[in-house]
């Protein structure tokens, strides 16, 4: 029953494919890159195609920091939070930003149970960042566990039709 099962997938799967309703590459590296913006390979020489060896063609990165030094000078003084930034940025390999055909990021900070989240997303751009505030918690009194703040961002961004994920994660005690 399994065999029999497995042959009709394997035929119902080729059957779609041949009618060009499976659409996009199978995987990252069989996606055509301009030159020099694939990374990997031996810098161009060497003739062959124009893909990337088994390897996603560009690097996601996902960056989270706390914000002490503000954003364009324009934060208010605040106590009992933290200031957040959190980024999506694409690059090749050798660390080259790249203009993604969709980026975006989003972001939660989250204490004692409070949420703050934050996003923003762009077309045709090589890196997006949100700038927010935590949930406000007092500094005097409460013991630094509880003051913690974890920060959980989300991002993701579209180059040439394939997909790249990624998530970060980092604590932040408020009032250290």
């Amino acid at each position: 029953m399994f065999r029999r099962t497995a042959t009709v997938a394997i035929a119902l799967l080729a059957c779609l494919a041949s009618a060009g309703t499976v659409a996009g590459p199978a995987h990252a590296w069989d996606v055509e890159c301009p030159a020099g913006e694939c990374g990997g390979g031996d810098g161009g020489g060497g003739g062959g195609g124009g893909t990337t060896p088994p390897s996603p063609a560009y690097n996601l990165q996902g960056v989270i920091q706390k914000d002490d030094e503000g954003h364009d000078g324009a934060w208010p003084y605040r106590t009992g939070g933290i200031k957040v930034r959190g980024y999506s940025r694409l690059a090749t390999w050798g660390n080259d930003r790249v203009d993604a055909d969709y980026i975006n990021v989003r972001c939660y900070a989250n204490v004692l149970g409070y949420s703050t989240t934050d996003y923003d997303s762009e077309n045709g751009g090589a890196l997006v960042d949100v700038h927010f505030w935590s949930p406000i918690v007092p500094t005097s009194g409460v013991p630094a566990p509880s003051r913690t703040v974890t920060v959980n961002c989300v991002h993701h961004a579209v180059k040439y039709g394939v997909n790249y994920d990624a998530t970060s994660t980092a604590q932040f005690v408020i009032g250290e």
